[in-house]
C-alpha cells in the first residue's frame, strides 16, 4: 500500500515536471494543477509541439523555445518562413493566452484532445508540411477555443438563470 503510494506521488510528480518543461520551454507561465484534465491535455499537447518541432528542424535538444530559435536560424536549408512564423506570431500569441483562466468544460477538453490527436497522426513525417500546419493552427486556434468555451458556458449559465 505504501509503494503503490509513493508511486503515484512519483508519477504525479513527474507529469507535473513535464508540464512545467513543456510549457516553460516555450516561455509560458502556467500553474500546472494536479488531476485537472485540461491541464494534462495541454501538458501532452505541448510536449508532442515541443518534440515535433524538434524532429521537423532535425535538433535533437534545446533547453527553450529562444535557443531552438537561435540553433534553427544557424542552419543551412531551412524552413526560415516558419521559423519566422514561430518567432513574430507563434510566441506572441501562446504568451497572450491566459493558461490560468482556461475554460473548464468538456468542449474545450475536447477541442485540445482533437488538435493532440491530428498532431500525433502527422508523427510519420511522411508529409513534413502536415506537422508544419498542426502546429500553427493549434498555436492560431487554443484563444478561439477558449472564447467560444467562454461563451458556452455564458450561455449555459444564463440559460440556467433563466429557467427558475
Amino acid at each position: 500500500m505504501v509503494r503503490t503510494r509513493e508511486k503515484h506521488v512519483q508519477i504525479k510528480l513527474r507529469r507535473e515536471s513535464l508540464m512545467e518543461n513543456a510549457m516553460s520551454w516555450f516561455d509560458i507561465d502556467f500553474e500546472f494543477k494536479p488531476d485537472n484534465k485540461i491541464d494534462e491535455a495541454l501538458l501532452r499537447l505541448f510536449d508532442l509541439m515541443k518534440k515535433s518541432l524538434h524532429i521537423y528542424f532535425n535538433i535533437e535538444n534545446s533547453s527553450d523555445i529562444h535557443e531552438f530559435l537561435k540553433i534553427v536560424a544557424a542552419k543551412n536549408n531551412v524552413d526560415y518562413s516558419f521559423i519566422e512564423w514561430i518567432r513574430g506570431k507563434g510566441i506572441p500569441r501562446l504568451k497572450k493566452i491566459d493558461f490560468e483562466n482556461l475554460p473548464s468544460n468538456d468542449q474545450f477538453l475536447a477541442m485540445i484532445e482533437i488538435d493532440e490527436y491530428c498532431l500525433k497522426c502527422e508523427m510519420d513525417f511522411k508529409e513534413p508540411e502536415e506537422v508544419r500546419g498542426c502546429i500553427i493552427t493549434i498555436i492560431n486556434s487554443i484563444q478561439e477555443y477558449t472564447n467560444i468555451c467562454k461563451q458556452l458556458i455564458k450561455g449555459e449559465s444564463f440559460n440556467d438563470e433563466n429557467r427558475i
